[in-house]
């Protein structure tokens, strides 16, 4: 169970996300956007340009990688390597003659297995992930004008096949959501596991108060001082004469 603080949390970070990967014109058209995370997937959903629908999944990249590890019987920490190095969604992608180096538990040796037997255990993850998210979509009750189709961001939607598979499932057009219109260090911000952070460091740009500087304070601080002695000095004056 989650907190209301939590989900009010994770409702922001989303709609942040979006603000960083969404354009105007998705907006408009209507679009639905997914921040699949490590541990749930937070769903907005974008009519006429406002948001119309929010909803959080309690699954994310983690439970793949658990599967991964169970699966193939590697550490967790191996299992989380090998899904975004040689992972993929769909088992019809992989070529079938491809191999992979699996670590084993407990000291033992590593393994020599097919990629395919990789793909196979993250495919079925990925397809409950999939159709929970579509029919969350419906249920939202916008599926039917959601002109600019599905996007897909955060550090999970990175895996191999995932766009392709989500096209399949919501039979709609689907893309990976990566920060629009930065700067700077613009390989390493655009990058779907960026998407929120830099979506919160743009709202907190836009948003921010405009605090006087010191030097404005001393700036101000000198002219009514200034003032002050001109209104003195014509005083001196007036009683001289």
């Amino acid at each position: 169970e989650r907190s209301g603080h939590q989900v009010a949390g994770l409702v922001l970070e989303s709609l942040a996300a979006g603000e960083a990967c969404i354009s105007q014109d998705e907006k408009d058209l209507g679009v639905a956007l997914v921040d699949m995370g490590g541990g749930t997937c937070d769903i907005v959903v974008y009519v006429n340009g406002a948001v119309a629908y929010t909803s959080v999944l309690p699954i994310g990249g983690q439970h793949l990688t658990h599967d991964i590890s169970v699966g193939l019987r590697t550490p967790s920490t191996e299992a989380e390597i090998l899904k975004k190095k040689y992972g993929c969604a769909m088992t019809s992608l992989v070529d079938s003659n491809e191999t992979i180096e699996v670590p084993s538990v407990g000291g033992r040796n590593p393994r020599i297995l097919s990629r395919m037997s990789l793909a196979e255990v993250i495919e079925p993850r990925i397809e409950e992930t999939l159709n929970l998210i579509h029919a969350e979509i419906m249920k939202s009750g916008y599926a039917d004008i959601i002109g600019a189709g599905v996007v897909l961001t955060g550090g999970a939607s990175l895996l191999e096949g995932l766009i392709e598979f989500g096209e399949f499932i919501f039979e709609m057009p689907v893309r990976r959501g990566v920060a629009l219109k930065t700067s700077g260090l613009t390989e390493l911000v655009q990058n779907p596991g960026f998407t929120t952070a830099v979506g919160l460091a743009k709202y907190g740009a836009d948003h921010q108060e405009i605090k006087p500087t010191k030097v404005d304070f001393f700036e101000k601080l000198k002219i009514k001082v200034s003032h002050l002695l001109d209104g003195s000095i014509q005083g001196g004056y007036k009683c001289l004469n």
